[in-house]
């Protein structure tokens, strides 16, 4: 709970007794599709507390939890609110404000000094006395984002510590540009390039951001956000870590990534420092996918087949051993001529979709791990097609990553952004984590469960309508049918 608010519990049997003897502070019915339901999990892990402890940078803090900032803003990203700055709803719902403890006064007449001035000036009407839409926005800035990263680690790390979620042993490496105006703040240039590494002529302006997520839930475990001009290559180790330290030395054993992160010397510690398999695939300029595709006629009788779309089968062949990666080798090895590098695996694919790939066009994808055939490794490296379709999907449209907030001022520009594309990565993790934990095992409940946000929202549009139920400090969510019960109705 807010650490103001510390006595407003959710508490069931003190609410019920308040309703029998027919005593009632404050009512409402819950809306905001899962707006409440978010709000209700993010205070009962603590979020609020961590956000608490983050630095706020700023002569003066209009609120005396700013905390809520953040807080407000992650439940607007992620339930579809009609507002281009996506907070005037969450801030016009007297239920959710007040459960982030806002009182029943300060709703009504605000909480800043300004006095009754309307923030969108003569002619309009007030619409929200707690603050104006665009101060929740303004306020991002003012958090230090090393510290808002922090408490997004923290987060990951309690909920790893609780062993209540599997993540699984499979985890997948990416980044995506998020596009700017030329010119915008802490943004810079970037060719964008084909998937061999060729330059396609196109420049684009913008931030990037890095993510490691776990391929059985989905949930992002680490996060770095930089400008979009960063290579991916230096981020591996980094990211790994980050992962490692979030969850726990043990948990992380394959990490799936495409060809921007290759680097033999980060492949060579991934592996033989810190004990974790990789599945990447390598470029044509590099030896051993020259090595790989020459043993095409060699293998021509060894080709496995495997189903990928509906217009036919893809295929290819196993080559186990290969040491013509050189750069993927010790520190010492690294400095001699014409060395060989550790053993490595490799498919090469020479069927796609039920065409030949012609000569010098082969997809080769290595691996460090054990692999007893072309199948096995394709559809282990096929999991890392995830975090574009759903991870960086959702975040790009149903969690607006890419809608940057405008701001006026330029010098806190780059930190709202910088913010904001936390704040969306971190709602995304929660999410999947809520998702996770809020339902039962059984195959009954997890057919029905979201597969995204956007899913989650429509199932709380079409779910019965609940009421939330304030009496002095305790507040309970319930059922209609329940409440109605206490109010002296029945069913009929």
């Amino acid at each position: 709970m807010l650490k103001e608010k510390e006595t407003l519990e959710k508490n069931k049997k003190k609410v019920d007794e308040f309703l029998t003897e027919k005593k009632i502070s404050f009512v409402e019915p819950v809306s905001m599709e899962g707006g409440m339901e978010f709000l209700e999990y993010l205070i009962g892990e603590g979020i609020s507390d961590d956000l608490a402890d983050v630095k706020y940078v700023r002569e003066r803090e209009p609120l005396g939890n700013p905390e809520v900032f953040p807080i407000i803003y992650m439940i607007a990203l992620l339930t579809e609110v009609g507002s281009t700055r996506r907070t005037q709803e969450v801030l016009k719902n007297e239920a959710m404000m007040k459960m982030l403890g806002f009182s029943e006064e300060q709703i009504k007449n605000g909480i800043t000094k300004r006095g009754k001035k309307n923030q969108y000036g003569g002619g309009f009407a007030r619409k929200s006395g707690v603050m104006a839409s665009t101060t929740v926005v303004d306020n991002l800035a003012c958090f230090d984002y090393p510290e808002l990263v922090n408490c997004f680690n923290l987060y990951i790390k309690r909920v790893s510590l609780r062993g209540e979620i599997d993540f699984g042993h499979i985890y997948i490496l990416d980044s995506t540009i998020v596009e700017t105006e030329p010119g915008y703040p802490g943004a810079m240039p970037i060719k964008v390039k084909d998937d061999e590494g060729n330059e396609t002529g196109r420049t684009v302006w913008g931030f990037k951001v890095f993510i490691l997520t776990s391929a059985k839930t989905l949930v992002p475990v680490a996060v770095h956000i930089t400008s979009a001009n960063d290579a991916d290559s230096p981020m591996l180790i980094e990211m790994v870590k980050k992962g490692v330290d979030n969850l726990g030395e043990g948990r992380i054993k394959t990490v799936l990534a495409d060809r921007g992160f290759i680097d033999g010397k980060q492949l060579y510690q991934l592996k033989h420092e810190m004990g974790i398999d990789f599945v990447i695939p390598v470029r044509k300029n590099m030896d051993i996918w020259k090595c790989m595709v020459g043993l095409r006629d060699d293998n021509k009788n060894n080709i496995e087949e495997w189903e990928y779309g509906k217009k036919g089968l893809s295929g290819g062949y196993l080559s186990k051993g290969s040491v013509s990666y050189s750069q993927y080798s010790d520190v010492d090895a690294g400095n001699k001529k014409y060395k060989n590098g550790s053993p490595l695996n490799a498919v090469v694919v020479t069927r796609w979709d039920g065409e030949e790939i012609s000569a010098g066009n082969e997809k080769v994808i290595v691996t460090s791990g054990e692999v007893g055939s072309a199948v096995e490794l394709i559809e282990l490296y096929g999991q890392r097609s995830l975090i574009e379709n759903c991870n960086f999907r959702e975040l790009k449209q149903a969690a607006s990553l890419g809608s940057l907030p405008q701001q006026k001022n330029t010098e806190i520009a780059k930190d709202t952004a910088y913010a904001h594309m936390l704040l969306c990565v971190f709602a995304l993790a929660i999410f999947n984590i809520l998702v996770e934990t809020a339902h039962s095992n059984t195959p009954e409940v997890i057919g029905k469960l979201p597969k995204n946000i956007r899913e989650f929202n429509f199932i709380k549009k079409c779910e019965k309508p609940k009421m939330f139920v304030l009496c002095k400090h305790y507040y309970y969510i319930y059922e209609m049918k329940e409440f109605m019960g206490f109010c002296g109705f029945e069913y009929v």
